[in-house]
Order: C-alpha cells, then structure tokens, then sequence
C-alpha cells in the first residue's frame, strides 16, 4: 500500500494527533474508532483462555504530528474502508476522501456506532455510512459498509485491516484459505523496497522467488520478505493469521461477491520511500474488488467482476465482514 502523495495543488488536510475518537467495549473486546477515516484502532480481544490479544498493528507515531504525509499515514494501523480503493482519477486522495477526511457521529451505544461522511460536490461518490458492532456472545467485530453515489460508475472498493508482522522465526504463519492464482505486483506497481520479482506467478505452497535468486515462502517466510504487495485473485473470502507463540488466530471474513480478491500489504518496514514517515511493521490484509491499488492499469482480458463494483444512483450498495479471533494451543512452547 505505497501511498500516492496528495498533489500539491490541493493542500493536504491537517493530520490531526489530538483527534476526536470513540471507545467501544464489551466482555469479549474494546477498541477505539478515530474520527479520521472512521478507523478502528486499540483492538483488545479478551478471549476464552484467559487472554488478551492485539492483532492490529498500530504505528508508533500517532500522537507525533508528521509533515507532509496524508492523515491515513498518520493514523497509520488498524482498519477503515477505501472508496475508492488505491490511486484512481475519480479522487485525488490516495485510498479515497473518507480514508483523510473526519467521519460524523450519527449513533452509538457501548457496543456499536455508526458514522457517516458527505464527499465533496462534484465527486461521483456521493456519501458513506459505516457501522462497527462488537458480537455479544464471542470476540468478534462486525461491520457494515455502505455506499451512496451521484451516478452510475465502477468503483475499485476495499478494506483496508493491518494486522501485526512478528519478527520471530515460528511465531506467525498465513493461512489464505480457498483462492485461485497469487501473483506479485508488476513493476510499475511493485514498491521500492520490494525483494520480490515483479509480475512473478508464485506457487500453490507459496513459494516466491526473489530478486537475489533464492526464493521464500510468503505464507510461513513473511518477515523474510521486504515492502510487497501480492494479490490473491479469486479468494473464497476468508484468511486467517496464526500467531503461534502467543496462542491466537486471528480471522477475517468477508462475502467473496463483493471483494473477489485479496491484496497482502507486507510493510516490513513499509513506507520508506514515504518521508518523513517513520519505521513502520505490519501486514496488510485487503479485501478487494480491484486490480491491485491501480484500477487504471487492469489488464484488458480481466473479467469485470473482479476490477470494480458496479454502483447505482439512487441505491445503495452495502457489504458486510467480520474480524475476530480465537484462543488456539501454542505448538512452540
């Protein structure tokens, strides 16, 4: 996810560390929600063994305002949706308006908010409502999506989690689930610091050559690899990352129907080539209805149904997924 700087005939909106933001909580989690981009961050999940587990990364620099950088940069970690999705012409802000811009509170409870945000006039996106309710019975979060548009258009849309990178050898691996091919990016998409080939086809076991020769498994090799994004074309709508030295699976679920694909951010360390942004660690796990973050660049035989969703004014279009996590017994101890 290399962001796209904001173009300088437009003065970036403020980051702003001392934001408003919003605290949920029940007995299975509690989180908080800024403001800016409707982002869920602070993720706590309080599980059946007795734990409380992070799975979300969260970058250092939060309270540390940054010159220069967009405000997703500066509240970089957590989740929040994308609309649109990467660098496209309908927006000028990298990951969409909402991802920089201030949400409005329209309700909330202890457990549940929803948020909404009006796009600029002019803007083909006419208006987004986010809702983020914490399960009653489990630790699970659920969201809701949903898109308002002035008229008819294809949209690349995605979600946006960033889940944390151990560094440990053992102490975490990638379950993708069901998927079709996994491809790297292609060149003039691939990030700076990538180790990987670009446009390389990799293994059904993962495996991923790089540009030193050798190769690494990107399933079970993460923290081997450099700044990469790969798509997973076609996925079945679930992954899950088991962080096995400290006991816990962390799962994130979606309606394939709306994001066919999946895009795998690894930041270790990402967003380098981005000053003055710090150090920055994670993995991104982006569902995605896109051609990895550039819709303009999809190739031409690639069916419609995977390179943006088809919006309708008038109607709204909605979509719903679910992130939790589980105890699982830890092999390595």
């Amino acid at each position: 996810m290399p962001q796209v700087p904001l173009s300088p005939a437009t003065p970036a909106p403020k980051a702003n560390p001392s934001q408003d933001r919003w605290h949920l909580a029940n007995r299975f989690c509690d989180l908080d929600v800024f403001t800016t981009g409707a982002a869920i961050h602070h993720v706590r999940f309080h599980l059946s063994n007795g734990k409380t587990v992070s799975p979300l990364a969260e970058a250092s620099w939060h309270e540390t305002p940054l010159d220069n950088v967009a405000p997703h940069i500066q509240n970089i970690g957590g989740e929040w949706p994308c609309v649109p999705f990467g660098t496209t012409g309908h927006d000028r802000h990298h990951h969409g308006y909402g991802s920089d811009r201030a949400w409005q509170l329209i309700d909330i409870d202890t457990s549940s908010l929803r948020l909404g945000i009006d796009y600029p006039t002019g803007h083909v996106v006419k208006r987004l409502e986010r809702t983020i309710r914490l399960a009653p019975d489990r630790p699970e979060i659920e969201c809701g999506l949903y898109i308002y548009v002035n008229e008819d258009c294809t949209l690349p849309i995605g979600l946006h989690p960033i889940f944390r990178l151990p560094q440990e050898e053992g102490a975490f691996d990638i379950a993708p689930g069901a998927h079709g091919q996994v491809m790297t990016a292609p060149q003039d998409i691939a990030p700076r610091d990538s180790l990987l080939g670009a446009h390389e086809v990799i293994s059904d076991s993962g495996q991923a050559r790089r540009k030193d020769g050798q190769s690494s498994n990107i399933w079970r090799q993460t923290a081997q690899l450099g700044e990469e994004i790969i798509a997973i074309f076609d996925s079945h709508g679930k992954m899950s990352l088991n962080y096995a030295q400290e006991g816990f699976r962390a799962n994130l679920c979606w309606d394939a129907r709306d994001f066919p694909h999946c895009l795998v951010w690894v930041a270790n360390p990402g967003l380098r080539a981005i000053s003055p942004a710090p150090h920055f660690q994670g993995i991104g796990i982006e569902p995605v209805n896109s051609y990895f973050d550039r819709n303009d660049m999809t190739p031409a035989g690639m069916a419609k149904a995977g390179a943006g969703v088809a919006l309708v004014a008038g109607q709204a279009w909605s979509c719903h997924y679910r992130l939790s996590c589980e105890a699982v017994e830890n092999t390595n101890s």
